[in-house]
């Protein structure tokens, strides 16, 4: 009992409490190992949702370091490669699964009810086999051009696009209710957990990364509109076909704007302005 008490005691306080929280998102989205003493709490899962962004720092971090092996040793396209499949692996498929699902959920279903059952079923049809091989393909085409113009932009890239992948998980659960079984569904512990401040939070540190990254207003102007308006757009798309969203819902957001991420910088206008802001 003394123990447990003690346990308690270290992870709590105005210091330790946010970053048992912060490691709830870590625990939540990827396959890192947290300490035994970050648990699946739902208050605390709730109150990580601020934190998403800087998960994403954590895995792009990690894909882009991967991905400098393969630049060096071989060349731009093996480094594409070899960084999203770190990201992959890093995260257990999270978002590509649920994009999989999405994709046989929406294409397949005529009916709400159809729909979510589809979305439900773990194996994967053709919708979802040839939206993730789609979507896979173009997200190491774009990292492939962008790692030719600059290695630097090359990690820029990636953080950016799993940064503002994950913040489009917060304005969906601000803005939609949860239409699967609030049982089963991994994501019951975040339905209504995004209020305006955490929403608020989650989005300065979003944008106090791309500031680091870029130190570009225009830069960092182009992708968080472009990040906005793709969420925007598919949430409204979500309440029309289904009323509302599911935990799937917001992993095939992450992967549509992670992947508009990298088309944007991979552009010739933004390649040429990214470089000249890495190397001036």
């Amino acid at each position: 009992m003394t123990d447990i008490a003690h346990a308690d005691a270290v992870v709590e306080g105005p210091i330790r409490t946010p970053i048992r929280i912060a490691l709830t998102a870590v625990m939540f989205l990827t396959r890192i190992r947290v300490p035994s003493w970050v648990t699946h709490a739902p208050d605390d899962l709730a109150r990580s949702t601020p934190y998403f962004p800087l998960v994403g720092v954590v895995v792009g971090a990690i894909g882009a370091a991967v991905g400098l092996i393969g630049l060096h040793w071989w060349n731009p396209l093996v480094g594409a490669v070899a960084a999203v499949a770190a990201t992959v692996r890093i995260t257990g498929a999270f978002h590509e699964d649920a994009l999989a699902d999405a994709c046989d959920g929406f294409g397949g279903g005529w009916t709400i009810e159809q729909v979510l059952v589809i979305m439900k079923d773990s194996r994967i049809g053709s919708y979802g086999a040839i939206g993730l091989l789609l979507v896979t393909v173009m997200r190491i085409a774009a990292l492939t051009i962008i790692a030719t113009y600059s290695p630097l932009l090359f990690v820029a890239a990636l953080i950016a696009g799993h940064v503002l992948g994950r913040w489009s998980s917060l304005p969906l659960i601000a803005g939609l209710r949860y239409v699967s079984d609030a049982d089963t569904s991994k994501s019951k512990p975040f339905a209504a957990s995004v209020t305006p401040a955490r929403l608020a939070a989650g989005s300065v540190l979003s944008l106090l990364v791309l500031v680091a990254l870029f130190g570009d207003a225009i830069a960092v102007g182009i992708l968080t509109l472009l990040a906005t308006a793709i969420t925007f757009v598919l949430g409204r798309y979500f309440r029309r076909r289904i009323g509302g969203m599911t935990g799937d819902c917001l992993g095939a957001a992450n992967q549509a704007v992670e992947t508009a991420t990298y088309l944007a910088l991979a552009s010739a206008p933004m390649v040429s302005r990214g470089v000249a802001v890495w190397w001036r």
